[in-house]
């Protein structure tokens, strides 16, 4: 998905430009520096995008539970159940 937008190669490149500039003491070239900015927000709303809930990371660990160990599950929904009506 970052990959959409921007290569790793045209990231680095960017990086690159803007650290051989830095380093030399040169003007950082703003396009650049512009297009990793543009890039990095992207990247960020992606991720925000993509990244399981803790609803949904909860669940998905139950549904393995239940399925790897059922009577551990069963345990853990009446001590739940059990803490809740406290």
């Amino acid at each position: 998905m970052v990959t959409e937008v921007a290569s790793y190669g045209k990231q680095l490149g960017w990086l690159n430009e803007i650290v051989l500039a830095m380093a030399s003491k040169q003007a950082i070239p703003q396009e650049t520096l512009a297009s990793l900015e543009e890039a990095v927000k992207k990247i960020e709303a992606i991720k925000r995008e993509v990244q399981p809930s803790a609803v949904d990371a909860a669940n998905k660990a139950l549904d393995q539970l239940m399925r790897e160990q059922p009577d551990r599950y069963a345990e853990l929904l009446r001590d739940r159940q059990r803490d809740g009506q406290r």
